[in-house]
């Protein structure tokens, strides 16, 4: 079918969107800080979701533990930060860490499919959480890892939605690229690929290498942020599941999939999830079955959506 490129007024409400993000923090009204701390941390599970789907969405395999590289970069900002390395050398070397440790897990992991690979992941979670809870001398333990405070929304603000922006940027490159070929032949069948020539081996490794600089780079942005971070924060449930079902929800494997399903779950958080806290962690998890289940391409590939998509020129050929 052909496409037609969107006109001038099905770009008037995105484009007002987007100036009105950029103009909250000059705005006059009170409340302003209040919404800037929200979107903040909108952001950040968006720019999560957006990075956990190079590989849940275009890879096909459902990565449990796309947190634990946000967890490496939490601590490895703060430790440095706490010994006076500055805050770019820190989120340099939360990168670092991050991908050498996505690098090394990678071959062992990959060679578990389907439930096995989702579920070793998940223990990895539970697992990191164990490990930075004894290494108190070097983080904290249970007590947590505290540093320096300081007024730090304007900056964190901008820097979160560049962030954004970066991984639906690197997500949409990377599925028009020779790369992103490979892995969704991969996902439609790894056999087949491996058949014809694909390095699979190669390729998956570098998929969840690329997948561990947004939430790395986040999670040291995350620290720096709250001042203080513990074990079971930066590892627990909730953060563990929000990225997945974020993505599902919203349309896995298409870029603006993650940014739908942040906006829809993050709004539900708010307006529900905040009087029945100790509920979310098992909803989130009901979330990622109901979707499986009776919506498995998400909210973006529902007809009606679709069409709205196609309106404002947003409408993706995830094949």
């Amino acid at each position: 079918m052909r496409r037609h490129p969107p006109t001038l007024r099905a770009l008037l409400l995105p484009g007002a969107v987007v100036l009105g993000v950029l103009a909250l923090p000059w705005l006059p009204a009170d409340s302003r800080i209040y919404y800037m701390q929200e979107l903040t941390m909108g952001f950040l599970y968006a720019g999560l979701a957006q990075s956990y789907d190079l590989v849940g969405g275009l890879l096909g395999y459902i990565n449990l533990g796309h947190i634990v590289f946000f967890g490496l970069g939490a601590y490895t900002t703060g430790i440095l930060f706490n010994l006076g390395v500055p805050l770019i050398g820190g989120l340099a070397a939360s990168i670092l860490v991050a991908g050498a440790f996505a690098a090394l897990i990678s071959i062992p992991f990959f060679r578990l499919r389907g439930a096995y690979f989702s579920l070793a992941t998940f223990a990895l979670v539970k697992l990191m959480e164990h490990v930075t809870d004894n290494l108190r001398d070097l983080t904290g333990g249970s007590s947590g890892l505290k540093i320096l405070a300081g007024n730090r929304v304007l900056p964190m603000y901008y820097v979160t939605l560049a962030l954004l922006a970066a991984a639906m940027a690197t997500s949409w490159a990377v599925g028009r690229s020779r790369l992103g070929l490979g892995m969704k032949s991969i996902r439609e069948d790894e056999g087949v690929a491996r058949d014809f020539g694909v390095p699979t081996t190669r390729i998956k490794a570098q998929a969840l290498v690329i997948s561990t600089v947004l939430p790395a780079a986040l999670g040291g942005l995350f620290t720096w942020y709250i001042n203080f971070i513990n074990p079971g924060e930066v590892f627990g449930l909730k953060l563990a599941l929000q990225p997945v079902a974020m993505a599902m929800l919203g349309g896995s494997g298409l870029v603006i999939g993650p940014l739908i399903g942040t906006a829809f779950l993050y709004g539900l958080e708010e307006l529900i999830w905040t009087r029945f806290e100790f509920l979310q962690g098992a909803m989130l998890g009901l979330v990622v079955v109901l979707v499986g289940l009776f919506m498995p391409g998400g909210i973006a590939r529902l007809k009606g959506v679709e069409r709205a998509l196609e309106r404002l020129g947003l409408k993706e050929d995830d094949s």
